[in-house]
């Protein structure tokens, strides 16, 4: 009687084994089948937040400190009133550029632009999108936010000319979670300023340069 009870229990524990094993190994295939996929969420996630990130904290920023939008052109006038060419102050561009540029390095160091992200979202399946535990993701740059300056003319109508200038914000990004890391390069573009030009369009200078 006592043997058949070891046979049983051994049975069970075998039972037991088996099962156990087989549960890591679906655990492990699972998790192969659905690293790739997380990996991508994580990526594409990392970058639509941080792009809206950047975007938050330059609209801050700059109504916090409206004066480093102040006289980003120098225009000169004919006769007759009539605005003759518009240049871009290089001076007030590049301390617009470095104070946005540090401003949000220095946040993004300090982890504002970190983020959760529910787990079903990071599945990719649309049934689990946005359900289940958030996972909290840690967002470390790898370079400085550079910005470059992109200007162009538009017309506005009759006689109207917009002149907008454009700051292009890049940094490269390191998306760390549930022990992933994912890189990626986040850019976005924003308009810092419009001026409105009534007659004919002028010539317009960049850093002094026609």
């Amino acid at each position: 009687m006592t043997d058949v009870k070891k046979q049983k229990r051994s049975r069970f524990s075998l039972c037991v084994l088996l099962l156990a094993a087989l549960l890591v190994f679906s655990l492990v295939k699972l998790e192969q089948k659905i690293r790739p996929v997380a990996r991508v969420m994580a990526e594409y996630e990392c970058k639509e937040r941080a792009v809206r990130w950047m975007q938050s904290a330059v609209a801050d920023c700059l109504r916090d400190t409206p004066e480093l939008l102040e006289d980003l052109y120098l225009l000169q006038y004919d006769s007759a009133g009539r605005v003759q060419s518009a240049e871009a102050d290089a001076s007030r561009l590049a301390q617009l550029q470095y104070m946005l540029e540090s401003d949000l390095t220095r946040s993004m160091e300090e982890g504002a632009a970190d983020f959760s992200v529910p787990l079903g979202t990071l599945l990719g399946l649309q049934l689990f999108s946005g359900r289940g535990p958030d996972i909290d993701v840690k967002v470390i740059p790898l370079s400085h936010v550079e910005t470059r300056v992109e200007t162009s003319f538009t017309s506005a109508g009759v006689n109207q000319t917009k002149l907008q200038t454009d700051l292009v914000f890049s940094v490269q990004l390191c998306a760390v979670l549930a022990g992933m890391q994912v890189e990626t390069t986040a850019e976005s573009t924003i308009c810092v300023s419009q001026l409105l030009i009534v007659g004919q369009t002028p010539q317009f200078y960049v850093e002094g340069a026609a």
